[in-house]
């Protein structure tokens, strides 16, 4: 699934569960993260390179496949990560979540909230 060089991809990291887990980690990054409010079924045109962390609400994420079927991959509860980034051929851990942004849509179910950080910000912790 891996093509051509920086390609733009999405990584669902389900396990973080940031709210709970790491409440200070959660503290901090209040003070760095863009707040973006999600109405019910409006889609989420995510930035490159960018850290989701869905705060509030639920969002489905939903696969186009390139055959014409649409496939669900997940529904993202709070505390969820999700990253979007360039990743160059052989970078990406082949036992991630990962998938091709251009395949992808992101829709709010119901009211959600969600921080954006920069990537660079979750790597220092």
């Amino acid at each position: 699934m891996m093509t051509g060089a920086g390609s733009r991809f999405l990584t669902l990291r389900r396990e973080a569960h940031f709210f709970s887990a790491r409440p200070l980690l959660a503290e901090k990054l209040e003070r760095t993260r863009k707040r973006i409010l999600l109405a019910p079924d409006q889609l989420l045109h995510p930035e490159v390179p960018m850290a989701y962390i869905v705060r509030l609400g639920k969002l489905r994420v939903t696969q186009f496949l390139p055959a014409g079927p649409e496939v669900t991959r997940a529904v993202l509860q709070a505390g969820t990560l999700l990253m979007t980034e360039n990743i160059s051929n052989g970078e990406a851990d082949p036992t991630a979540d990962v998938y091709h942004l251009s395949e992808m849509v992101l829709m709010a179910l119901g009211e959600v909230e969600l921080w954006a950080l920069p990537t660079m910000t979750l790597e220092q912790d």
